[in-house]
């Protein structure tokens, strides 16, 4: 290998390498304004929360837009051809495999290239049409998403411990109340006799939203899998309270509906977190469930990928366009 082959195999890994580090940066402003929500809510900044929201929707494109700078200077003019490309993407899936954002890492990648390319030549073969990881690295969780709790005492007591166990800071109105009333729509719900060999499972996130932290769960019964979901408000006195409690699958889609803002909910690994959701959203697709915790570019890629995968000659039509802006 000649020392200007060299060069061009390390500008392309340099490429590479600048493109994920782009998105890291990206990722970790994401997860640093999501930390805050808990906060926000606590001291019930209402307009913190809305800029939140906006500030988390435009660092993406914002990053894209770093990135593609920063490569026009490492570039320089040189003549980027398609095999040079090919490399820049064959680098890049080398260091996905023990990358925990891969998903949306090959989104961002897809971006950027999009980006400087004004879209154009977008191919299978420079860009992440579908992912160049196996799906089973979806369901591999390196550490729990939620805790399993077990009515050895009596419902009452699991729900009084559900409650203490989460991070809110603030205090609780009337706890005794709402454990009741949360055992009577579980009772309502199953039975009583069905509800005794019943557990939960509760993520160990809160998912805020607007002026509500929603504690998501999983109603495990001997039958089925249910969601389990309680959304927690607080009083202009600063007191926490549960205003209901939900348990069809129906009930969990309209929360969890397109038509609502993103949630806020600290997820380091956003494919692991979709993957556990699907049980109990079973009518969510993909990028629905990706769309409702805040990776609304990912989710493009995820509705578009189910696209071609049920109309294949929808690939070449759609990537024909020029205009086409899922990336």
């Amino acid at each position: 290998m000649g020392e200007g082959e060299e060069m061009t195999r390390g500008l392309e890994l340099l490429i590479a390498q600048t493109i994920l580090q782009g998105f890291d940066a990206q990722y970790g402003r994401f997860l640093e304004v999501t930390s805050g929500a808990q906060q926000r809510f606590e001291q019930a900044d209402w307009h913190a929360v809305q800029q939140a929201m906006k500030q988390r929707i435009h660092l993406y494109d914002h990053h894209v837009g770093l990135v593609v700078e920063q490569l026009r200077c490492i570039t320089d003019g040189k003549n980027t051809d398609t095999d040079f490309l090919l490399q820049v993407k064959e680098h890049y899936t080398h260091l996905l495999p023990d990358y925990p954002r891969f998903e949306i890492a090959e989104s961002f990648f897809n971006s950027v290239y999009c980006r400087l390319f004004d879209h154009r030549s977008l191919t299978p073969e420079r860009l992440f049409i579908f992912s160049s990881q196996p799906e089973r690295r979806l369901r591999a969780i390196p550490r729990p998403l939620a805790k399993d709790f077990f009515p050895e005492r009596g419902w009452d007591t699991l729900l009084r411990k559900v409650l203490s166990d989460l991070p809110l800071r603030l205090p609780w109105q009337n706890s005794a109340r709402d454990i009741g009333y949360i055992t009577a729509c579980l009772q309502e719900a199953l039975g009583s006799e069905l509800l005794s060999r019943s557990h939960l499972q509760v993520a160990n996130e809160l998912f805020y939203r607007n002026k509500a932290a929603w504690l998501v769960g999983k109603l495990v019964t001997p039958m089925a899998t249910l969601p389990f979901l309680l959304p927690i408000h607080r009083t202009d006195e600063g007191e926490l309270f549960v205003d209901a409690c939900l348990t069809t699958h129906a009930e969990a889609s309209i929360v969890f509906g397109f038509a609502r803002s993103y949630f806020m909910v600290y997820a380091p690994l956003p494919g692991a977190l979709v993957e556990w959701l699907r049980e109990i959203l079973p009518g969510k697709t993909t990028a629905e469930l990706y769309m409702a915790i805040g990776c609304q570019k990912h989710a493009k890629t995820e509705s578009y990928r189910n696209t071609c995968t049920i109309f294949p000659a929808a690939m070449s039509n759609l990537l024909k366009r020029r205009g086409f802006a899922a990336w």
